[in-house]
């Protein structure tokens, strides 16, 4: 009887959707609703959409991810249902109008992406064959001779024999870095006008970096000027450490904003998408107004049938109007005040005396120009310790069962499918994301100078500090052995206790420098290897396998103690049984543990650490870079834009057998 019961239930309900579905005044009220639900999660998008940027949240993400399909299902949906409907109510031209931009927006903003290799290629021959012209003189603290485009849109080009490569005519559509830094106008020289130029050095670098992604080569990367420009421009003096991060920071973000905003298309479109704000903005009035004098009819065979329309759907749909072109507004504000923005700004008034002759004008972009909103990155990197992991055991079969069964379903992306059930089938989770201090930056920018360009994986570290006996530890078969050996070692040394005391204060002080920049880039390029292992050089999937097998080791040897102490002291008494990662990275340990000045220990680390997180960074894989900004943002990839602009944009060739 219960069963009957909830069965007519169940029917009752299923008759009052269809009668409201096939009713002209319930089909109003869906369109209604509809409106409303996307305007919120229009919103809701405005409010939060820049998180995604900023979070390494995966709730944030998924949050983002969902409701932006959904307003993209909500738009085709709504616009389809009142184009067949058989009624035909007044309101519906404003309703369709609303959605059919919005999604056309949407739809441009991707295109313009996807079709934007054209000007990528115009960058690739300028850089080729313009950029280089003037290697002899150039300047990398003035920038003098680094003509880095900024600006292009609507040049005029021209082809020339023999080659008939394209070439940029010099006009007001055509701005370099060099003009920039050289403006005289007051804006450029006043409080805000330094941060504005390396604003537009961010948009500039971004051009090359977004090159790269269509394939086009690094011209540049051989040239003495392009090394100089980071070496003795950007990273030229200590202090400045943190301003050649924050250029990449920025840079990222533009990179971030063009595949996965609208800004881009405001910024290449920006006179019509002005003017299309204008406009909504002030025809939106006269709408209302006729929106009140509206009403409805329902067409039904040869009979036509009036629907009544209600206060409370005028008032929604004035509510929506409203709402709708204060969005437009305050989208158009923002894009002001953002750095894409302040480019377009800061190129209009190079290349416009009469900006720079305007005082009233010059101190609008003065405070446009101070306005900062949220900040590009969180600063911060994914941490994971394989010792302090050990525990845990992997999920059913039945889970493994899934996970075969969801690489046939996924063919087309079974390698992050693979790398990411990978993660849940053991049990894996990432440590708490831990700040980028500044001298964690500091080390790897000293060992960048040190190095001049000449990257290695820990090697040179071993030879400046006298230890060519642990060379052995980096002639591995992979980098992703290395990596795993020395983090494993960098855990041993980290669980043992200091064999001396420490005496002096400057000494501590570089103790717990030293051991903080060798443990925190440790345990992130053991992030990198379980949780981004795209962005490393060896293939994802090898290095995966490698990793579950020296997982599976160290459960066996250390899943049963939990104490830091227990685990120091099985280390310590292994013997060297077999050539495992594990057992080597044991005998490493043991061979640093050797060295009893603590500081010199950890030094030792620090200086490996530093080498090897750049060794690793460069990469061709441009694609897997641009989605993990998708997540918050990797730090190799901002040491990968920097090395790229440095003209590093390929491993060195390290040997790695003896």
């Amino acid at each position: 009887m219960e069963k009957q019961g909830c069965r007519q239930a169940h029917r009752n309900d299923t008759n009052i959707i269809q009668s409201l579905l096939h009713d002209p005044r319930g089909r109003v009220v869906g369109i209604e609703t509809l409106m409303v639900v996307g305007i919120s999660l229009l919103w809701f998008i405005a409010a939060l959409g820049s998180c995604r940027r900023r979070s390494s949240s995966r709730c944030i993400r998924t949050l983002v991810w969902a409701v932006y399909t959904l307003i993209f299902l909500i738009f085709t949906y709504t616009i389809g249902f009142m184009q067949s409907s058989s009624i035909k109510v007044d309101l519906y031209p404003c309703h369709s109008s609303v959605h059919s931009n919005n999604l056309q927006a949407r739809i441009q903003a991707c295109v313009l992406a996807s079709e934007s290799w054209y000007s990528s290629k115009l960058l690739a021959d300028y850089m080729k064959h313009d950029f280089d012209s003037n290697e002899s003189r150039y300047d990398p603290v003035s920038l003098a001779g680094y003509n880095y485009l900024v600006r292009w849109t609507g040049a005029r080009i021209r082809s020339e024999p023999p080659y008939y490569r394209k070439q940029f005519i010099a006009t007001e559509n055509v701005v370099t870095i060099e003009q920039i830094w050289h403006c005289d106008g007051w804006l450029m020289k006043s409080d805000g006008g330094a941060q504005l130029k390396d604003v537009c050095l961010s948009f500039a670098l971004f051009h090359l970096i977004r090159r790269r992604y269509f394939g086009f080569s690094c011209s540049e990367a051989g040239l003495q000027k392009t090394r100089d420009f980071i070496f003795r421009g950007l990273l030229a003096r200590e202090e400045e450490y943190s301003r050649a991060f924050e250029v990449i920071q920025v840079e990222l973000s533009f990179l971030y904003d063009f595949f996965f905003t609208k800004y881009a298309l405001m910024f290449y479109r920006e006179h019509i998408i002005f003017y299309l704000t204008i406009i909504s903005v002030t025809l939106t009035p006269l709408v209302i107004l006729a929106v009140t004098h509206a009403h409805g009819i329902y067409h039904s065979s040869n009979n036509l049938t009036t629907v009544e329309i209600k206060n409370s759907d005028i008032v929604i749909t004035v509510l929506n109007l409203a709402s709708l072109a204060l969005l437009d507004m305050l989208q158009l504000i923002l894009y002001w005040v953002s750095d894409w923005g302040k480019v377009s700004l800061a190129c209009r008034y190079v290349s416009r005396l009469q900006w720079q002759k305007n005082k009233f004008m010059e101190r609008i972009l003065a405070f446009l120009c101070k306005v900062t909103l949220l900040s590009n990155w969180q600063d911060k990197i994914g941490q994971y310790s394989l010792l302090e992991s050990s525990q845990g055991n992997p999920y059913t079969r039945r889970l493994k069962f899934l996970f075969r069964w969801s690489n046939i379903l996924y063919l087309q992306d079974q390698e992050k499918m693979g790398v990411s059930m990978g993660l849940l089938l053991n049990n894996r989770k990432a440590g708490i994301s831990t700040k980028v201090h500044a001298e964690v930056k500091k080390a790897i920018v000293q060992s960048l100078k040190t190095s001049n360009g000449q990257l290695s994986n820990g090697s040179s570290s071993l030879a400046r500090n006298g230890l060519v006996e642990h060379f052995w530890a980096c002639r591995q078969e992979t980098q992703i052995h290395t990596i795993l050996i020395w983090h494993i070692a960098t855990c041993y040394c980290e669980i043992a206790p200091p064999e001396l005391e420490l005496s002096g204060s400057n000494k501590q002080v570089d103790v717990l420098i030293h051991r903080d920049v060798a443990t925190k880039l440790s345990k992130y390029c053991a992030y990198l290897v379980v949780f981004v292992p795209e962005l490393l050089p060896d293939h994802q999937w090898d290095t995966k396998a490698i990793f579950d097998e020296v997982e599976k080791e160290t459960r066996e040897l250390l899943g049963s103690l939990r104490t830091s102490q227990d685990k120091y002291q099985a280390m310590k008494n292994m013997g060297e049984i077999e050539e495992t990662i594990f057992v080597k990275g044991a005998k490493l340990g043991k061979q640093l543990e050797s060295i009893t000045d603590y500081s010199a220990r950890w030094k030792v680390l620090a200086d490996f650490w530093s080498e090897m997180i750049l060794f690793v960074a460069p990469s061709d894989n441009v694609r897997g870079h641009i989605e993990r900004l998708t997540h918050g943002g990797e730090f190799i990839t901002h040491l990968w834009a920097l090395l790229t602009h440095a003209g590093i944009v390929e491993q060195h060739k390290e040997k790695q057998n003896v």
